[in-house]
């Protein structure tokens, strides 16, 4: 389907600001009936879409009533079916979600999770009585005492319902029936069951009360403005006088504006009253210093006194040409795509307390903007975002629209509508996007519309995936969209640089998910994405129209297709390597050019300033190492450099940038000397023995090669027993994986049929070399002997054009050789303890004991990361190694074989059936990917494919230890 394809057979149609209408008659099941705020004694199939009623602060008149807990639930087909039996259920929560996985997730067509409560009318009189449902997935039909008294139809968005003429006094019953299937999941990201994940309140507030606000703040030079409007609605059927004080308070508490209104003889149905506020001097909300302001309504009538409070972040967000305007400053925001799902234990019915530890942890990996993907999230997510500093787009709930699934205009409309009244106030919030990578219809673009007349002050985004100058959405959203530049075949991120408008790339650097098998296989490729991800980054920077990038993704996502292990944080939370490089490229404050002086005395260096609002100045910056160490303060505005030298003591300085929230921003080590390989082995110089049957050394390591296979021995240069290699070398030539996979087997690095045809002597006796074929090359080993160890050349040819992520050469050593330690050159200068890319450590196969049975990726919550493991060996034990200067795989008493290397070879270990493979690798491309548009290789100048006729070659050096 084309950009401008459009299904005849649906209707056009037209929506006003406060009412929505609906075209649809009839209430059934699936029903594309959209309904927002209803009234229970509404017969008709008329909907109102609009806003929902502010609710009451503690202080005051009105109330808020927790309808969470535990309710009465059972699946049914009918609430009048009395055959059914009801068990306990949580709200918030999903009903399907901890019985078995996702096949089991899905209920028969037409049956209904239905919930019920018993619910105590409030004592008093002339309140008006509001039920308030933040999400139920996904359509909704409400009872109370057995009568309808709502319905609405959206997985995501909030829905609110005036009972107060069909509560009774004393005692009632709350009836919700819950279809998980209905318009709103055809057009769904679809990994949602069905339930109630959201709050469920009951809210009371005077019968003049205020029915809804919007706030909108202006910077205006040294000063700001707010402004509020206010729609105060009166349902007591009586003129009523009213006064209406606005208070704005700073982030200290300090009164700094009030205004009074006076509403006189207020009748019929509402009165809208609009406030301009004064502040000089504001403090604004940018993502650096999210400064929080409080307003607060207090509406006053005779003894009643109804007050509603709302955080406001004083900013102003625009479009000036190409570039985003936050307060004025051009940005590139930093970002991530993030679902709100806790796979574990709770669905989409995430806690609060988890959904803002989650923000907390997007805020101290550096990152400082999150698009929603693919729906709204939940209150107090957007609430820790207020407060952190997260710039937040917030996507609608609609997603592939076109692709496989089905728009419903009305409900496609209604959603947006009710996703911007909910949070049209909220400062984090400051980009609509209204749909992801779907087909174009008039549904956007009447949703389009309409958030820009509910709210005018923040753009508007259509996610596609594809940019094209002649969509024809580019004449209704402010902001222009690409996914995968760089990544995807034919697209750069430069070639957007002379676009006349700022383009968002929503999706640009995905992380490894698809090539399953190489992730089982090589663990060490989620620690190369590091490589692409920082030059990609540099490119969004530097282009002129970028205003912003999102990595996918934050988490990993569970669906009825299945499990998606692709985010920054994994199901348990656990961090994996990805997330440290996000950390370090989003660093707002990077080093950038360094210099020893003298001998190693002091280190010039250069620090850029890459925040967009505050100064070095506030930030704290030490020197640990420096002979005056401690907390240095050091100014330069934003986008600035500053250079500056520090007297060293030791030729070590440690650098460390704190955020005023206490974690680190940047964390750096510089030493004065460069790393060294340490190798020293010599060759021995001795002519080797031979008889028919065996070739072996009589100096250094006792090297024997069995003629006939030309299977390899190498025991300690001492003699100690059982032989440390058993077998080899082989040929290692990992191909590249070509179909889509979600996990194991692993992919073997060893080609196919191995025949020996030769083992000869040459070198004037003193090296061996042994030919071998395989099925896709042929060529030779020559193992020439050194002090103590072993080099290793090889040289074969392929038969056949082969694309080939790994080339080297392995070898089998004993099974008990099980810890693996080395020191790389690596990317960062620090890392966590348990990263798997640290420059260096020591890794083992098994940190539980035990050798699993399995070679599939598996999960698990009571360990770090790096020590999940496979019957292959930890992530930790068979991640690659890159660009290593010395690596040494070892027993328990130290007994092995260790790599020397100029820092130009990568290392790899394997457990296998009767041993263990070291591999030295001189190519390591990587990870590959069946999709067009997700190629890393050309980012990094990284050809896979070897031609019919090509060599591979190279070398490796190899220590063999006795015990210690």
């Amino acid at each position: 389907m084309d950009n401008n394809s459009h299904d005849g057979s649906q209707r056009e149609v037209s929506f006003g600001r406060r009412t929505l209408l609906s075209a649809v008659s009839g209430v059934a099941l699936g029903a594309a009936l959209p309904v927002g705020t209803v009234t229970a004694d509404d017969d008709s199939d008329d909907a109102t879409v609009g806003p929902l009623t502010p609710q009451p602060a503690t202080a005051g008149d009105g109330d808020v009533r927790s309808l969470n807990g535990t309710w009465e639930f059972t699946l049914s087909s009918s609430i009048d079916d009395q055959r059914t039996e009801w068990r306990e259920e949580e709200v918030p929560g999903q009903w399907g979600y901890d019985d078995g996985g996702p096949d089991e997730w899905y209920p028969p067509e037409g049956q209904l999770g239905w919930y019920r409560r018993e619910l105590e009318a409030p004592e008093g009189d002339g309140e008006r009585l509001i039920l308030r449902f933040d999400a139920v997935y996904s359509e909704a039909w409400v009872y109370l005492n057995g009568a309808e008294v709502g319905h609405h139809v959206g997985g995501y968005t909030p829905f609110e319902i005036d009972v107060t003429d069909h509560i009774e006094e004393g005692t009632n019953v709350l009836s919700v029936g819950v279809s998980q299937a209905s318009a709103s999941d055809d057009m769904a990201w679809g990994n949602v069951t069905g339930g109630i994940p959201r709050d469920v309140t009951l809210v009371s507030v005077p019968e003049v009360h205020v029915a809804d606000y919007d706030v909108r703040t202006h910077l205006e030079g040294a000063s700001a403005t707010v402004d509020v409007e206010t729609r105060v609605e009166n349902a007591s059927g009586a003129a009523v006088d009213a006064t209406l004080d606005v208070t704005l308070s700073d982030p200290s508490g300090e009164t700094v504006a009030t205004a009074e209104r006076s509403l006189s003889s207020l009748t019929g149905d509402s009165w809208e009253p609009s406030t301009t506020l004064e502040v000089t001097d504001p403090q604004t909300w940018n993502p650096e210093d999210p400064q929080l302001y409080t307003l607060e309504l207090d509406l006053r009538t005779g003894d009643s006194t109804e007050r509603v409070t709302q955080r406001v972040g004083i900013r102003e967000i625009e479009v000036a040409g190409n570039e985003l305007l936050l307060n004025g400053e051009a940005v590139t925001l930093r970002g991530v795509n993030w679902e709100e799902i806790h796979l574990p234990e709770h669905g989409h019915a995430v806690p609060p307390e988890l959904t803002r530890e989650d923000a907390r942890r997007l805020k101290e990996a550096n990152v400082n903007y999150v698009r929603t993907a693919h729906h709204p999230t939940s209150e107090p997510f957007l609430d820790a975002c207020d407060e952190l500093g997260l710039v937040v787009e917030l996507e609608a709930p609609h997603t592939f629209v076109g692709r496989g699934r089905e728009l419903h205009p009305e409900v496609a409309v209604s959603q947006t509508v009710e996703t911007v009244e909910r949070d049209k106030n909220r400062t984090s919030v400051c980009i609509w996007s209204i749909a992801n990578e779907s087909e174009w219809y008039d549904a956007f673009e009447t949703a389009g519309q309409l958030t820009k007349e509910i709210d005018p002050t923040r753009p508007t985004k259509f996610s596609y995936d594809n940019y094209d100058p002649e969509d024809p959405w580019n004449d209704v959203f402010d902001l222009r969209s690409q996914h995968y530049p760089e990544l995807r075949s034919g697209s750069t991120i430069d070639e957007y640089d002379d676009i006349d408008e700022p383009i968002m790339f929503g999706e640009y650097a995905h992380t490894y998910n698809y090539n399953g098998r190489e992730l089982a296989t090589d663990p060490g490729l989620r620690d190369q994405w590091g490589i692409p991800m920082e030059r990609i980054w540099a490119l969004c920077r530097a282009g002129d129209s970028v205003a912003g990038a999102a990595i996918w993704a934050g988490g990993d996502h569970l669906e009825r297709w299945g499990e998606y292990r692709w985010g920054l944080l994994d199901r348990y939370r656990r961090p994996r390597p990805e997330y440290w490089h996000v950390k370090k490229v989003y660093s707002s404050v990077q080093v950038v050019e360094t210099e020893w002086l003298g001998n190693g005395n002091a280190l010039r260096l250069t620090l850029e300033n890459q925040y967009e609002f505050v100064d070095l100045a506030d930030r704290s910056i030490e020197f640990e190492g420096a002979r005056s160490s401690g907390n240095r303060p050091i100014e330069a505005a934003p986008g600035e450099r500053v250079t500056l030298t520090v007297p060293v003591a030791d030729d070590r300085l440690e650098l460390t940038v704190t955020h005023p929230r206490g974690h680190t921003v940047e964390h750096a080590v510089f030493t004065a000397d460069s790393p060294e390989s340490g190798n020293d082995l010599a060759p021995t110089g001795t002519a080797l023995e031979t008889d028919e049957e065996t070739v072996w050394t009589t100096e250094g390591a006792q090297l024997s090669v069995d003629r006939n296979t030309g299977s390899v021995e190498i025991l300690p240069e001492d003699g100690q027993e059982p032989p440390v290699v058993v077998g080899g070398p082989e040929l290692a030539l990992s191909p590249t994986e070509s179909e889509a996979s979600w996990d194991g087997p692993t992919i073997d690095h060893r080609p196919d049929d191995r025949t020996v045809t030769d083992v000869r002597v040459v070198e004037n006796g003193e090296t061996v070399a042994i030919d071998v074929e395989y099925a896709v090359a042929t060529g030779t080993f020559v193992l020439r002997p050194l002090d103590g160890g072993v080099e290793v050349e090889y040289e074969f040819m392929l038969e056949e054009a082969l694309d080939v992520r790994e080339a080297g050469v392995a070898l089998p050593v004993r099974d008990d050789l099980t810890t693996l330690s080395w020191r790389r050159e690596s990317q960062w200068s620090t890392y966590p303890e348990d990263h798997i890319g640290r420059t260096e450590g020591t890794a083992v196969a098994f940190p539980s004991g035990t050798r699993p049975d399995h070679e599939d990726i598996r999960l698990y919550s009571d360990r770090p990361w790096k020590d999940d493991a496979t019957s292959r060996g930890s992530n930790d034990f068979r991640g690659t190694k890159r660009n290593v200067y010395t690596a040494a795989l070892v027993d328990d008493d130290g007994t092995g074989v260790h790599v020397h290397s100029d820092g130009d070879h990568h290392v790899r270990t394997q457990v296998r059936s009767e041993s263990v493979d070291l591999i030295a690798l001189d190519r390591s491309l990587s990870g590959t990917n069946p999709f067009d548009w997700m190629n890393r290789q050309p980012v990094l100048g990284e050809e896979p494919t070897i031609e019919a006729g090509e060599t591979v070659s190279g070398s490796a050096t190899f220590e063999i230890s006795g015990s210690d």
